[in-house]
Parts: C-alpha cells; sequence; structure tokens
C-alpha cells in the first residue's frame, strides 16, 4: 500500500457496530449506489442453474443480498460476518425472510477464508469491504478465497475501485465529494466528520487491473469488469474459476 495504512479489522468493526445506523441511511440514500450493483448482481445470478449454493462474506444485515435474491432457489447459504450479535441475527432474518435457507458465522472474513473448507461453494459474494484490507491482505484474499469457489463458480466483488491511472491521493477527494454531493441532506454536521474520518483513515481500494492480477494469481481463470457506477469509483467485478 502505497499510500496511507488501512486500519485493523477491530477497528473497523467498532466503527460499523456504533454507526450502524449512519451506515443504513447511506444504503437507504444510495450513496455508494447500492441498487444499481445489486441489481447487476442479481442480473448476473439469475442466469445460474437452480439451487446453487452461496457464501456472502462481511454480509452485515444482508439487506441488499436479499432483495437482490428474491425468488431464486438457493440450495446453501451462509453469511459471515464480524459484527455479529444483532447484525448477524438480521441478516439470517432477512435471508430468511426471502426464503433463503441461511446458517450465519460471527467471523472475520479474511480469517474464514484463510481456513480450508469442508464444502466450497458456487457463488462468493463480497461487498464494500475489500478496500479496508492493505495490499498484502488482498492478496492473501484471493488466495484463500479460492479455495471456497467451486471450480465452475465465481466470486462477485463489490466495492470501491480506483480508476485507471489514478491513486488514492487523487480518488479520495472525489469519493469524499461525490458522497456529501448525492448525500447532502442525509447527516448532521458530527455524522459527515464521523464518515469523512471512516473514509479517509480506513478505505484503501485498489483498481481493475490489480484485483485482476490478484485474482489471476490465486488461481481464477477469468476477471471481468461488470459495471462500473459512481463516476467510475464503485463497481462489480466477476472471478470465475
Amino acid at each position: 500500500m502505497s499510500e496511507g495504512s488501512p486500519l485493523k479489522s477491530e477497528t473497523v468493526r467498532q466503527f460499523f457496530v456504533s454507526q450502524w445506523g449512519v451506515y443504513e441511511r447511506m444504503v437507504k440514500g444510495n450513496l455508494l449506489c447500492h441498487q444499481e450493483l445489486f441489481n447487476a448482481l442479481r442480473d448476473d445470478l439469475l442466469r445460474l442453474p437452480t439451487h446453487f449454493s452461496l457464501l456472502d462474506l462481511a454480509s452485515g444485515d444482508a439487506g441488499s443480498l436479499a432483495k437482490a435474491l428474491a425468488g431464486m432457489r438457493v440450495s446453501r447459504c451462509m453469511a459471515v460476518d464480524l459484527a455479529g450479535g444483532p447484525v448477524l441475527l438480521a441478516a439470517r432474518d432477512n435471508l430468511r425472510f426471502r426464503g433463503i435457507p441461511a446458517e450465519v458465522k460471527q467471523a472475520e472474513f479474511l480469517e474464514f477464508v484463510s481456513t480450508p473448507p469442508k464444502r466450497a461453494f458456487d457463488v462468493v459474494t463480497l461487498s464494500y469491504s475489500l478496500h479496508h484490507l492493505a495490499t498484502a491482505d488482498k492478496e492473501r484474499f484471493f488466495q484463500g478465497v479460492a479455495r471456497w469457489v467451486k471450480p465452475g463458480g465465481g466470486l462477485w466483488l463489490i466495492d470501491e475501485l480506483l480508476p485507471a491511472g489514478m491513486g488514492r491521493a487523487e480518488w479520495l477527494p472525489l469519493m469524499l465529494e461525490r458522497l456529501h454531493r448525492v448525500g447532502a441532506e442525509i447527516y448532521s454536521p458530527e455524522e459527515w466528520a464521523e464518515v469523512d474520518g471512516h473514509i479517509t483513515t480506513s478505505d484503501f481500494p485498489e483498481s481493475v487491473e490489480t484485483y485482476g492480477r490478484m485474482a489471476r494469481e490465486a488461481g481464477f481463470a477469468n476477471a471481468a469488469t461488470r459495471l462500473l457506477v459512481g463516476d467510475g469509483l464503485l463497481g462489480m467485478m466477476r472471478f470465475t474459476r
């Protein structure tokens, strides 16, 4: 990581647990393009054979994922999140409300995929979380998660992205300006200070090219950019085994 240093996972966990209401308003206000990106995820998953298995990493309350899966037949589903407690119980309930037989597990997603799976999944999803890791840990993530994806299956990554040729120093003010522009009426000045502080200290996106390289080195056969949104600062990538 060339600029700054990502926060430890416990610090990130504490932010989301204590500021969950703030993050929920960010989702409802579509500041990070949840609607467009999860609609794209739904489009992809609808093309899969029915009764696929799914692992959702850093799931939060899984609200956006549950909506994306509405009406689909999922044979097995596991939601993993470090927060645990009410957030993880909400994930289980949100998924089960949509007819998804969800199991939940409290764990940090990097450590979780670093252990060999008993059974791999057809689909693994991770949204708005990989950017919290240092570059070396992102590489560890791809090396680990590849074992959790069945041959022929895929990893879908929704996250902040660095546009080609742009560094974090250029990306950061653009992202902050966009959030304030799109969500001007959502937060109080004090809440904006919390949001800005979190992003400034713990958001470290990588480029499409960098994630593609990491995935191929980990054994994924293909890396594709499925959608870029939010002035190119956010997007979804699909990595197939």
